[in-house]
């Protein structure tokens, strides 16, 4: 039997006719099949060529699958050699992958009318724009697209989310200020794939018991939540404050994590009289329009640089150890001086060093997000409740950052090095700096309005436990 999509946004999806069209977001509305009957919506044209891609060869293997589930039924004859399907046409589907960064030169010279990314955040953005070259035809009645399938997470999270998500409201064409090129975004959710709930009726349950950070990710398709997020604790509506003229009183600190060839990240913070942490100022040295790529200025830049933009009293300057490191032969270029800080103090900018603990900066990091409650002593009511740390919303790149780090999958205890991680080192510098003791533990007076209430939710839990009603559970509990 012919697959069919059904009505909704798998019929959008197939129906999309700009250049870049992603489709998904969470898990279970047939993407795959989707992206595979899409790839092959012209076949019937002698001179189609088609290229569908993973990140990995093992990977592949369940495209082959899904191939071999469709194509033969349009008369398509998988040669495994060269992993191609061909068409009575003539037209022709490739499968590849491209496991490494330089494997996307392996399609340099060919020509591709449709390409398909299946789990595009798998893959970098230079790959992906890379084959933008490859999507190419002469013929009038072929129009070259690049197609996509995913879920959030993943290594390119970031770069698909401002790609696609970002830009425009779902369902809206985007074009490209530069290219003028149009992408869209089509979401997509287990309710769109009516198959999946008669052949495997549990599987909406299964996502619903997932832990919340994979629920909101893989059952409703929430890209601000990823699978390996380090700081699940952050949200820009509760951590993030719009700029305010900061009281000339609070202590302020100016906080470093060096970088050359890698963005150097400059922080400024200001401490309130409750203890709170507020960054109110970012230079963050990256190349614009590239991720990750420093800019290359020598210490004794910086060091003015950091002097130009201050014009308040500075109660400390913090710095990445590392730069009282005599430099090796290679690193030459960073400074003048022998150290990259003999450069910052040539200038007349002087730093302390940053206790650089990662595994204690992490932990204080967490606890400056968690949010703290304020307790009526008498009473047991709960006051206010407000994070100790802050970050003004004008800080574009400490919300392009900070929120999609991952931890390091050889030790999940801390964030993975391979990432943009220099304003997070810089916030652990601080938070280190100032660190939040443990508070004496207070006691919730019996009776109180606290006490009452913790006891209703203990007993709301027990009852539904062991199956018994409210007041049971009530009184069972202590």
């Amino acid at each position: 039997m012919t697959w069919k999509p059904f009505p909704g946004a798998q019929e959008e999806f197939l129906r999309r006719r700009e250049f870049e069209v992603l489709f998904g977001g969470a898990a279970g509305p047939g993407k795959t099949d989707c992206l595979v009957a899409g790839m092959a919506r012209d076949v019937a044209h002698p001179k189609y060529r088609g290229l569908i891609l993973r990140r990995t060869f093992p990977q592949l293997q369940e495209i082959m699958d899904r191939c071999h589930n469709l194509y033969p039924l349009m008369g398509g004859n998988w040669k495994a050699t060269e992993k191609r399907w061909t068409f009575p046409s003539g037209a022709t589907i490739d499968l590849g992958h491209m496991q490494h960064e330089n494997d996307k030169y392996n399609y340099q010279g060919k020509e591709y009318v449709r390409i398909g990314f299946d789990e595009l955040t798998h893959f970098t953005e230079t790959q992906y724009t890379y084959l933008f070259s490859r999507a190419r035809t002469t013929e009038p009645d072929l129009y070259p697209q690049v197609i996509s399938s995913t879920n959030p997470g993943g290594l390119g999270h970031y770069w698909v989310k401002e790609r696609f998500i970002s830009p425009a409201t779902a369902g809206t064409t985007f074009y490209d200020g530069q290219t003028g090129l149009s992408r869209i975004f089509v979401p997509a959710t287990i309710e769109d794939n009516p198959a999946l709930y008669d052949n495997d009726p549990a599987y909406l349950a299964r996502l619903e018991a997932l832990p919340e950070i994979e629920k909101m990710r893989l059952r409703h398709g929430i890209w601000d939540a990823f699978e390996g997020q380090i700081f699940t604790e952050l949200s820009q509506r509760v951590h993030g404050i719009n700029p305010f003229d900061v009281a000339p009183e609070w202590e302020k600190y100016c906080v470093l994590d060096w970088g050359f060839a890698r963005p150097f990240s400059v922080g400024w913070y200001a401490v309130d009289y409750d203890g709170a942490i507020y960054r109110y100022r970012e230079w963050y040295g990256c190349k614009e329009g590239e991720y990750n790529v420093g800019l290359k200025m020598q210490a004794w830049e910086v060091a003015r640089g950091i002097l130009e933009r201050e014009d308040e009293k500075i109660r400390m300057r913090i710095a990445d150890p590392s730069i009282w490191h005599p430099r090796p032969d290679n690193r030459r270029a960073e400074a003048r001086g022998t150290t990259i800080y003999d450069d910052f103090a040539s200038e007349g900018v002087y730093f302390t060093k940053a206790d650089n603990e990662r595994m204690h900066g992490k932990q204080q990091v967490h606890k400056r997000l968690r949010i703290e409650s304020e307790i009526d002593k008498e009473t047991g009511e709960v006051l206010t409740e407000h994070p100790m740390f802050y970050a003004f919303n004008d800080q574009d790149h400490f919300w392009r950052t900070i929120p999609m780090l991952q931890e390091d999958p050889k030790n999940p205890e801390d964030v993975d090095t391979d990432q943009e991680d220099y304003i997070y080192d810089e916030v652990r510098y601080m938070c280190m700096a100032r660190p939040l003791l443990p508070k004496k533990q207070f006691k919730v007076p019996p009776g109180s309005f606290q006490a009452e209430r913790d006891k209703l939710i203990r007993a709301r839990k027990y009852a539904k436990r062991h199956g018994v009603s409210l007041t049971v559970g009530y009184n069972r509990t202590r």
